[in-house]
């Protein structure tokens, strides 16, 4: 396998843009869905019942939530890296983008494939059909248009600069994309990606209305990307998840209750002596440290005896470093 190359002279080779073309292809995939979005999509919910039927109708191949031919589309026209759609819109509307046999596509199923050649022959043939699909997409556009404006765009457009700042400061694409691997179950396209990020064939499009990553080879160009609001919600969730961890030791006497028993066992009652609190106020501190997984307890007679469990201390502290700093990208 080809090794991704880590050196800042190696990191121009990679393209970073912006990409409307790839936000409609999202955006549609979105409104074909036949649930209802929530969380970081959950503001296409709207546009999602009244589109929705419109979007499933359109084509007669019945397969409404595919939508990739769009980015072949703009490959083919050239117009992949604009920030508007108008551009894109008007090529859409040219018989020729259509014709010509396929791209190789080998991030598609043999599937995907047939049921792109059979839509280009369809809006190569018919021009009628070809001024609705425009029309059609257009419409979608529309409803989205003003938040693309107002925060979608700006905020595109920032992380194009700070991916672009990071790969030239030698991270690699992978960590920009904070993946492992491209996609389970498809190595092959871990490789492909490693060796166009050499040839500099490999275009990163972070997306304002993606889900959590997109791939799609055409003709040895691999275009990778994921939508940026998933970053959002993921350090809110690592942010969750830490502050969770953390609860144990966030406060000082049930903090100090731990380390009195990395010295010694005690029992509750013996605790409530030596801390000057009721045994009620030292149970509820022994159930938090008990649930964080912290203290080890043993039968002694009638009564338990606690002690502080090092090997969970460590394994808190752990995963709470490992959460916060896989948030860095360098």
């Amino acid at each position: 396998m080809p090794i991704q190359a880590e050196s800042a002279d190696q990191a121009p080779s990679i393209a970073v843009t912006a990409s409307t073309p790839t936000e409609l292809m999202w955006l549609i995939h979105n409104l074909s869905a036949r649930h209802e979005l929530h969380g970081e999509l959950g503001a296409q919910e709207s546009a999602r019942r009244t589109l929705g039927p419109e979007v499933d109708a359109f084509w007669p191949d019945g397969n409404s939530h595919y939508s990739s031919d769009l980015v072949l589309l703009a490959h083919r026209s050239g117009t992949l890296g604009d920030s508007e759609p108008e551009r894109f819109f008007d090529r859409l509307g040219d018989a020729e983008v259509y014709a010509g046999p396929l791209e190789s596509l080998q991030s598609e199923t043999s599937a995907d494939r047939e049921l792109i050649a059979a839509r280009f022959k369809q809006l190569r043939s018919d021009a009628a059909f070809r001024q609705r699909y425009v029309a059609f997409l257009r419409k979608i556009w529309a409803e989205f248009e003003a938040d693309w404006n107002a925060q979608g765009r700006v905020a595109v457009a920032a992380e194009v600069r700070e991916w672009e700042r990071s790969l030239k400061a030698g991270i690699p694409y992978m960590r920009v994309l904070r993946k492992t691997h491209l996609w389970k179950g498809r190595p092959d396209l871990d490789e492909m990606a490693d060796a166009a990020s050499l040839d500099g064939k490999l275009i990163l499009t972070p997306c304002w209305y993606g889900g959590s990553h997109h791939i799609l080879e055409i003709g040895g160009v691999i275009y990778v990307g994921r939508g940026i609001r998933f970053e959002q919600l993921e350090y809110r969730k690592v942010a969750a998840e830490v502050a969770s961890s953390i609860k144990a030791l966030a406060d000082p006497t049930r903090l100090a209750i731990l380390l009195w028993l990395a010295r010694r066992s005690a029992s509750v009652t013996e605790l409530a002596d030596h801390f000057d609190l009721s045994q009620p106020t030292i149970s509820a501190h022994v159930a938090v440290l008990r649930a964080a997984g912290l203290l080890d307890e043993r039968t002694a007679g009638r009564s338990a005896k606690l002690s502080a469990s090092e090997e969970g201390v460590r394994r808190l502290l752990s995963n709470t470093e490992q959460s916060l700093v896989s948030q860095f990208r360098g």
